[in-house]
């Protein structure tokens, strides 16, 4: 595809045109954000495994309690935070009608990277202990903060400034966030659920493990994508609040 493609960073979108949308980009830039993704997930998943014997389609279940809390904290603050990152900063310059590079995204996004993992953390523990409390202060926290990641990656404000910025954003939209979340969700667990079905014998086999990362490179990347264009989409949303005001 040519580098002319460009979209609208500045209108607003229904889940189903933030899906859409996704997919359009997904479908032209296909080598670029699997290789965004698979370059965060694959030596993620390969370092687990070699410390763990367990592979990345491997059920938790079973998991040392330590050990699964343990890869969780890695998996939020540097796994989810980099890819998200990545994905939102290639977003940006479609934005611009430009065609994004590897590198050039990489690079922006290694620069913004220790204030989007501060913000990711600060907010998952936010989530979790609103969670502990009554499960429903922790559904409401996750979709208040749920483009923080995006918010630090592109606007350049801090760690807690990025928190705030995301409350604002997300006011008034919940049910929207919550119907994409539902959708990229339940898609990305048909997607890990379907590798789990193949008969691939152990699940620290070489095959196992190569369809397990190429799954779980898909899943991030697709909801690492619709979250940058949620985040635009509430960006709209707001300035068409304020210019109503």
């Amino acid at each position: 595809m040519d580098g002319a493609y460009q979209i609208d960073l500045d209108r607003e979108r229904s889940v189903a045109d933030i899906i859409g949308e996704a997919l359009e980009i997904y479908q032209r830039y296909t080598l670029l954000f699997l290789t965004l993704a698979l370059g965060v997930i694959a030596p993620y998943q390969l370092a687990v495994l070699a410390a763990t014997g367990r592979g990345p389609l491997a059920s938790a279940a079973h998991e040392n309690l330590g050990v699964f809390y343990l890869l969780l904290l890695l998996d939020t603050a540097m796994v989810g935070p980099l890819v998200s990152a990545l994905h939102i900063h290639a977003v940006v310059v479609i934005g611009q009608g430009t065609k994004p590079r590897l590198k050039q995204v990489a690079l922006r996004a290694l620069r913004v990277l220790p204030v989007v993992v501060a913000a990711v953390i600060v907010s998952t523990l936010g989530i979790g202990l609103g969670f502990i409390a009554l499960i429903v202060p922790g559904i409401l926290l996750a979709l208040r903060w749920s483009v923080v990641a995006q918010v630090a990656a592109v606007e350049h404000e801090g760690w807690m400034p990025s928190l705030s910025r995301s409350r604002e954003l997300t006011r008034g939209n919940y049910g929207h966030i919550f119907g994409l979340l539902l959708i990229t969700g339940l898609l990305s667990t048909g997607i890990i659920v379907g590798a789990q079905l193949i008969p691939l014998g152990g699940s620290s086999g070489a095959a196992s493990v190569a369809v397990g990362i190429a799954a779980r490179t898909i899943t991030a990347s697709f909801s690492a994508l619709t979250l940058a264009l949620l985040y635009f989409d509430l960006r709209a949303r707001g300035q068409d609040r304020g210019g109503n005001a």
